[in-house]
């Protein structure tokens, strides 16, 4: 099999939207239609997120409002806003990226023409009423692999790379200091019948061949089949 390689590509990821016509309270916004999602946490807290285009004002607003009970009434933890003509292919939704249990913001900043977006990921914690931004960068896939956060990212038609973060122990965002691990997926192109599997860590500020003991963080390497090689041997000069 073998497939020609094009450059980074982008695509917007599906979201829900229900259609109904919601204004936010105290604003001129134009009478557009809004996106309304409504989720339930485990701790049976109430999370309601409203999205409304504004064109005349060129802005998309985002209001995530919570309740305690299904009696209790909302009240608004977080507001976003967007610039429409900076981030056409904007939007959000509600979900449980790092398998806590509990519901995040994730923010859709911009897309391309391929699976990967730009995302701000919010933390939202309803008991205290607070509200941070936990994670922010461009992937297709962000999900929890053996108690590690992974973004999966396209970086051609047969390339994939796979980021391995070190998952917070208390309340705070990822940094640039959590990254542990970048596995970089090449599938049988450029004459190649073979997949190739390169797995690497931060030293400093390069970057050396390691290995992966966890076996499913390995299993990373097999997007394209398990018949990879995996670290093979580098040619002098070669990255």
């Amino acid at each position: 099999m073998s497939c020609q390689a094009s450059g980074s590509e982008r695509l917007p990821v599906p979201i829900l939207l229900l259609t109904a016509l919601v204004l936010l309270p105290g604003s001129a916004l134009a009478a557009e239609p809004a996106g309304v999602e409504e989720k339930r946490n485990p701790d049976g807290t109430r999370l309601r997120l409203t999205e409304q285009i504004d064109p005349a004002g060129d802005r998309r607003v985002f209001r995530i409002d919570v309740s305690p009970s299904a009696s209790a009434p909302y009240t608004t933890l977080l507001q976003r806003t967007q610039a429409l003509s900076e981030h056409p292919s904007g939007g959000g939704r509600l979900e449980d990226m790092d398998g806590d249990g509990q519901l995040e913001f994730v923010e859709r900043v911009y897309c391309g023409a391929g699976p990967n977006c730009w995302y701000r990921i919010h933390k939202l914690n309803p008991e205290q009423h607070k509200a941070y931004l936990f994670f922010e960068e461009g992937f297709s896939l962000f999900r929890p692999i053996a108690g590690y956060l992974v973004t999966s990212g396209r970086s051609s038609c047969c390339s994939w790379t796979h980021q391995i973060y070190r998952a917070p122990d208390k309340p705070r965002g990822i940094t640039e200091q959590d990254l542990l691990y970048s596995v970089d997926l090449k599938g049988p192109i450029d004459g190649s019948a073979t997949p190739t599997c390169r797995i690497s860590r931060p030293v400093g500020d390069e970057w050396e061949q390691t290995d992966l003991a966890n076996p499913e963080l390995l299993a990373l390497c097999e997007g394209y089949g398990n018949d990879v090689v995996i670290n093979p041997q580098q040619a002098e000069g070669e990255p």
